[in-house]
């Protein structure tokens, strides 16, 4: 008798919204790991041709290997937290999965700071030594960047897994069990704490990017002025290039400002996990990561082109 007043509580826990969430996030995920999918091919392709990659498509690589195992992981944990909340609200499971959501995101976070700072390096165009230097070593230290910033990544995560999160089940089904549900859970977190660790993570990768993108746009806007004025009143193809790639990084700078504001409402559970709020903000973390990912493929030569041929494809095969 017991078990079935569990199993019927656990029934009644999933209700339609829960269900219409998880196919959401779902098929969200499924977009984004097809589509980060398609980057790693493309590039594993490449480099069983050439037996080597290039600093620019290792870079991509690395990014889209860890955004398809983001959303791997928030299909798992939504999953979890929905069909079987009294595993999800183990203190150790909860703690895991909020520490592999921020090595991951942080992660994606330095990948593209490093893709961005590879960009400003070898096109932007400046006469100090120091920049002139880094142009001739970009490719050689852009391996140890990328390993660095999955270092910098696990040890800051490490904190996730000890003295951030103490979970609390305020009630007990009749038969004694604890009757795990988002409502009647008790999650007191360390404010200050994913703060900090948060703050100075994504401070400093975010500054990166933001002087790497600066000087790349006052580069690229002052080689568009230059052009423009030794041009006819019609836009070359290198100028539409050019405004083209400013375009990109400001996006790439909007998709991070979002991306990092859902995403520290949910590190710091200001809102419970079943609110529109947390839901909402859940939808964008998943979604910022797919969207960088479309406009890399479709600002890349090599990738748009090979997208347009499996399109293609596809359509024949119809």
């Amino acid at each position: 008798m017991g078990d079935n007043d569990c199993n019927f509580v656990k029934e009644d826990d999933i209700t339609n919204s829960s269900i219409i969430v998880l196919v959401i996030l779902v098929c969200e995920a499924f977009v984004g790991m097809w589509i980060n999918s398609f980057i790693m091919a493309v590039n594993c392709v490449e480099c069983v041709k050439q037996r080597c990659l290039s600093s620019t498509d290792n870079i991509l690589a690395v990014l889209a290997f860890s955004r398809f195992c983001f959303l791997l992981k928030t299909t798992l944990q939504t999953f979890c937290s929905t069909f079987y909340p009294e595993i999800y609200y183990l203190h150790s499971v909860f703690q895991a999965f909020r520490a592999v959501t921020w090595f991951l995101n942080s992660s994606n976070q330095w990948f593209a700071a490093c893709l961005c700072v590879f960009y400003c390096v070898k096109i932007a165009n400046f006469s100090h030594p120091l920049f002139i230097w880094l142009k001739f070593k970009i490719s050689r230290l852009m391996p140890w960047l990328l390993l660095g910033s999955v270092l910098f990544s696990l040890f800051s995560s490490l904190p996730f897994l000890n003295a951030i999160y103490k979970i609390e089940c305020n009630d007990f089904n009749s038969s004694l069990k604890r009757h795990y549900n988002a409502k009647n859970v008790t999650v007191e977190t360390s404010v200050s704490q994913v703060l900090s660790i948060c703050g100075t993570g994504f401070s400093m990768a975010f500054t990166i990017f933001i002087i790497s993108a600066s000087l790349l746009l006052f580069s690229l806007w002052r080689h568009t002025q230059q052009m423009q004025n030794n041009s006819s009143s019609f836009r070359s193809p290198c100028m539409e290039a050019h405004i083209q790639a400013m375009k990109t990084i400001v996006s790439f700078f909007l998709i991070n400002i979002v991306n990092f504001i859902a995403l520290l409402t949910l590190l710091t559970n200001i809102y419970q996990e079943t609110s529109p709020a947390s839901i909402a903000c859940t939808i964008i973390v998943d979604a910022c990561p797919s969207v960088h990912s479309i406009i890399l493929i479709l600002s890349n030569p090599k990738l748009k082109k090979t997208l347009i041929k499996v399109l293609h494809y596809a359509k024949c095969k119809r």
